[in-house]
């Protein structure tokens, strides 16, 4: 019975590198019980995945909205300077 469950837990268990693509295909497209079951499980046991749905869902929602008129981006919107010297040092950091 335990290995029966070991497989199970096993089969139904993604890695976090199998799980972000298809957070995004099911967000773009209906996808099989059997995949919603594995990301769901998955998005209960990690919360790094989890926070990744949810940037999905914000850039989804802001990119609908984006061009609409009852929907104006901020054009004296920028960013505090210590945050763009973050992203600064990060890029450098890559390169």
């Amino acid at each position: 019975m335990e290995k029966l469950m070991n497989f199970i837990l096993g089969w139904l268990n993604l890695t976090c590198k199998d799980t972000s693509p298809l957070i995004s295909e099911m967000m773009d497209h209906r996808v099989s019980f059997i995949k919603r079951l594995k990301i769901r499980i998955h998005l209960a046991l990690c919360g790094v995945c989890l926070y990744y749905k949810g940037q999905l869902e914000t850039i989804s929602a802001l990119s609908k909205n984006l061009g609409r008129e009852d929907f104006p981006v901020k054009k004296d919107a920028t960013l505090p300077q210590e945050s763009k010297d973050k992203i600064k040092k990060m890029i450098e950091a890559r390169h």
